[in-house]
């Protein structure tokens, strides 16, 4: 009998969808199940090679290696499994992984086997090695050198620099990384009872340092290699928690459960080691979760709770249409020095920055920049929830308060920077100056035609712009903290030659409080200035539209044409501007949301129980979602 071709078969016997097979495959393991029990002589003559292959294998590397991520880096683990699928890894005859890869060679293979009946599996093994005793026994030593390298594994995460930084107060976690080996080889020298429980309350202390560690992102900060590193410790303590069970029923009385549950970990993981599809998916959740994970403190000033707080939004938004007004006319008579492409950009780069700085410093609001700004507050109320539905509950909250927050900086941006526009624009005209010529005036307001041109996908643009200007300002927040830059400024021999101490102290704080605003204003005037050249370069249809700077141009246009233009026109352009609005704060609050839900790996089904929380409250209480009704308790 050829052992391997009798598995296989039974392998594709239970594989769904194949000639003689159902699409259930435990209906499939059923039949296999029934026709073995029947088959005393096929298992006889199985049984016998089976174990003694399975006596012969190497099971530490399966251990030790296979779904924990061994690599140093993301990228790094991405190249790797780049390489393996151009390049594969040397066959090794006496891995038990390279036989399980022949048995199962098709990574389709990880999807029925997670639908799979352990209990009946196991019935199914109990077949096929009747004699288990043995089997055991003689593997044990492979079991008891696995628990050993992972706690040796688990203790250099430990000490590893970026992780025991965060750990520099708290020495009694990162003691507790070092006991964890400690006791391990207490029960290799004969004191399993007493060590064992003591494994699990070191490893208990490394999962409470993972979490203690990221309780401390608001003043500590985060990075993304930390967070590799946490997401490693969990992988390592959770496959000790897996070889431990084991070794406790070799030691005590047999269970089959934990080396079920150890084999299909194994086997999923092994059949989807090189998957580079499914590592970047978990890392875009790693990535979205370090993102979400930054301070966020200006995401706080962007979402209003109460009516007072709705009309101080209002009039900040009015401030800033006011503002923006004035950028609108001071860029269109700076186009009259017609400078080459990339000193215009730069140029336009600096006026829209240093008026986004104006705008933050007295208080004002750019409408549609701070749905960016919200993604670590709608995480946050995530992470306050006890269960799933609280969770979907909360956020759904904080959702309609964002919207209710964005429209009335819409409407205070909207309302303010058209007619401020046009009385910055008239007394130039009634002089005889207009700012610019009634050619341009014309097809500026052309360029905003909701059908003729492609302002509402400029609109869409500009909303990712908006939303990157956003993470960028969380980044720029936590590479602060994080670093302990203000620490080193006030340390630094060269300030101290040119700054006071005093100066210094007044100033550090200043820095720490808005430099994420600062990093993410300047990001974002120079994005709104570059694409729009960038489109012409590259000869693509790129350019930007936002509601503020489009209002205040279209009424920068009225005035130079002196309101010689047809109230119709006039009326659908301000539509079609109000929804180029729209089209900003959909397109940078639905990137938010999206990177708030996979840093949490929220699934399918809970984001539709959102939508229908949303549509509910919609239903009936819509007007919540433009004004509060009433203040809450």
């Amino acid at each position: 009998m050829n052992l391997d071709r009798e598995l296989k078969r039974y392998v594709r016997q239970i594989r769904p969808g194949l000639i003689g097979a159902t699409s259930n495959p435990n209906l499939n393991l059923n039949q296999l199940v029934d026709e073995l029990k029947l088959s005393t002589h096929l298992r006889e003559e199985l049984t016998p090679k089976l174990l003694d292959f399975l006596l012969t294998r190497d099971y530490v590397t399966a251990l030790t290696e296979t779904g924990l991520t061994m690599a140093s880096g993301v990228f790094s683990e991405v190249f790797r499994r780049i390489e393996y699928n151009l390049l594969p890894k040397p066959v090794e005859n006496n891995n038990i992984l390279s036989f399980l890869t022949r048995l199962f060679d098709s990574q389709a293979d990880a999807e029925w086997l997670e639908q799979v009946d352990r209990e009946r599996f196991s019935e199914l093994l109990r077949l096929l090695l009747p004699e288990r005793g043995t089997l055991v026994e003689s593997l044990a030593p492979q079991f008891f050198m696995s628990l050993e390298i992972l706690s040796l594994r688990l203790a250099s995460l430990g000490y590893d620099p970026v992780v025991a930084d965060r750990l520099r107060s708290r020495r009694d976690y990162q003691t507790a990384f070092m006991n964890v080996p400690r006791f391990v080889h207490a029960m290799l020298d004969g004191k399993g009872e007493e060590a064992i429980p003591l494994i699990r309350e070191a490893m208990l202390q490394c999962k409470e340092a993972a979490v203690w560690i990221r309780s401390k992102r608001s003043s500590e900060g985060i990075s993304l290699a930390l967070t590799y590193r946490l997401m490693k410790i969990q992988q390592v303590i959770r496959r000790m928690e897996l070889v431990l069970e084991l070794i406790e029923s070799v030691l005590g009385e047999w269970r089959e459960k934990p080396a079920i549950d150890l084999f299909f970990e194994i086997l999923l993981t092994e059949i989807q080691r090189f998957h580079i599809r499914s590592f970047i998916a978990e890392n875009v959740e790693l990535l979205a979760f370090q993102i979400t994970e930054h301070t966020g403190r200006a995401g706080e000033h962007y979402i209003t709770r109460t009516r007072a707080e709705w009309r101080q939004m209002f009039q900040s938004a009015s401030l800033g249409g006011a503002v923006i007004a004035g950028l609108a006319v001071i860029k269109i008579l700076l186009s009259h020095l017609h400078l080459p492409p990339v000193p215009e950009t730069i140029l336009y780069g600096l006026l829209y920055s240093s008026g986004f700085l104006l705008i933050h410093t007295i208080g004002g609001t750019l409408a549609t920049k701070q749905p960016a700004m919200t993604a670590s507050r709608l995480a946050a109320s995530l992470d306050s929830a006890q269960n799933s539905q609280e969770a979907m509950q909360n956020l759904s909250e904080v959702v309609v308060r964002t919207i209710r927050s964005q429209l009335a900086a819409v409407f205070g941006n909207f309302l303010i920077a058209l007619p401020a526009a046009i009385l910055i624009c008239l007394p130039f005209v009634y002089v005889g100056l207009p700012i610019m010529s009634a050619d341009k005036a014309r097809a500026m307001m052309d360029s905003f035609h909701p059908f003729t041109s492609l302002s509402f996908f400029y609109a869409g643009i500009a909303g990712v712009g908006l939303f990157l200007s956003g993470l960028l300002a969380g980044l720029m927040d936590n590479w602060f903290v994080f670093n302990n830059i203000g620490s080193r400024l006030k340390h630094s021999e060269l300030l101290k030659k040119y700054v006071t101490r005093e100066n210094l102290d007044r100033t550090i704080p200043t820095i720490d409080q808005n430099i994420g605003f600062w990093m993410g204003n300047i990001a974002l005037g120079f994005y709104l200035a570059a694409m729009g050249p960038l489109g012409q370069v590259l000869g693509l249809p790129i350019d930007v539209r936002h509601i503020t700077f489009s209002s205040a141009q279209l009424g920068s246009a009225v005035a130079t044409l002196n309101f010689n233009v047809g109230i119709g026109f006039v009326l659908l352009l301000v539509g079609s501007i109000f929804v180029m609005g729209l089209i900003n704060l959909g397109v940078s609050f639905s990137l938010s949301l999206y990177l708030a839900i996979r840093s949490r790996r929220i699934r399918f089904s809970q984001t539709s129980q959102l939508l229908s929380l949303l549509g509910r409250h919609f239903r009936y209480r819509p007007f919540e979602f433009i004004y509060p009704v009433k203040d809450p308790e």
